[in-house]
């Protein structure tokens, strides 16, 4: 678990030039053959494997009409969910200011949301249900933050009010619980969390420097089984719904995880 400049260095170099070599690739897929997500896809895969993250997946993946629903670790889990999932991203309005991420953002289409104005959350919250009424797929990270992935924060409400939708019969919506588990095949510890969770005041180049000059790490994202909109009477519904069910499996990895831990201090002291 040591950090490596080097092995920054080293993998920084390809990092800068697989993203200069897949935007303009996304840029022509998107204008000429109106495809947002081939090269957007191919991106992401390629950032997860440099920077050194195997993606272990479980459950089955919607394709069409979702809303997808996450709890939010890090940025990386953008490179994570954008690489197996075709959808939208729907992210805070801060992220216009992080270098090399907000180009990418902006390019995939990714819908920013102040929270801190209500005018702008109803407008916003406009544009969510024009995209699902057009068969687009969107991400949600309803915390409204990342956090150090122990547990999940209490979920924003406000972006679950998605009006007439919740009359739909198509559109689905599906919980997605993610937990950064291993680094180089060891089950991370409480006071390895901050090499994976970016929060806080954490400077983004900095944590990106750093997780580079990791070893492998692992992380697993399990898509819960969908359920329709209408399902649920209102917003406050669906969105408890999601944190129940997130926060239940994001328990349960890290109770395995402890047990993992526990048995390899067992087997080292029988050495």
């Amino acid at each position: 678990m040591l950090y490596s400049p080097l092995l920054s260095i080293l993998r920084i170099f390809p990092v800068i030039f697989w993203v200069i070599f897949c935007l303009p690739l996304h840029m022509i897929s998107s204008s000429l053959f109106k495809n947002d997500f081939l090269f957007y896809n191919i991106l992401f895969k390629g950032l997860v494997y440099l920077f050194g993250i195997k993606v272990k997946v479980s459950g089955k993946i919607e394709k069409k009409n979702v809303l997808f629903v996450s709890n939010h670790i890090s940025y990386l889990d953008i490179f994570i969910l954008g690489s197996l999932t075709k959808a939208i991203f729907v992210a805070k309005s801060e992220i216009k200011s992080w270098p090399i991420i907000n180009k990418i953002a902006a390019i995939g289409k990714t819908i920013f949301v102040n929270r801190s104005r209500v005018l702008t959350i109803k407008d916003q919250v406009k544009i969510l249900s024009n995209a699902l009424k057009k068969g687009r797929n969107l991400i949600l990270f309803p915390e409204g933050t990342s956090s150090d992935g122990l547990k999940v924060l209490p979920f924003k409400s406000s972006l679950f009010g998605l009006g007439d939708l919740y009359s739909k019969k198509k559109i689905k919506i599906q919980p997605i619980s993610i937990t950064y588990s291993k680094l180089d095949g060891v089950p991370v510890e409480r006071k390895f969390r901050p090499f994976f969770a970016w929060f806080g005041n954490m400077d983004l180049v900095t944590h990106a420097w750093q997780f580079l000059g990791l070893g492998l790490s692992e992380v697993k994202v399990h898509y819960h089984k969908s359920v329709l909109l209408n399902s649920f009477k209102n917003r406050k519904e669906a969105s408890r719904y999601c944190f129940n069910v997130i926060s239940e499996q994001v328990g349960k990895n890290f109770k395995n995880l402890e047990c993992q831990e526990k048995i390899k201090l067992y087997e080292f002291k029988l050495l």
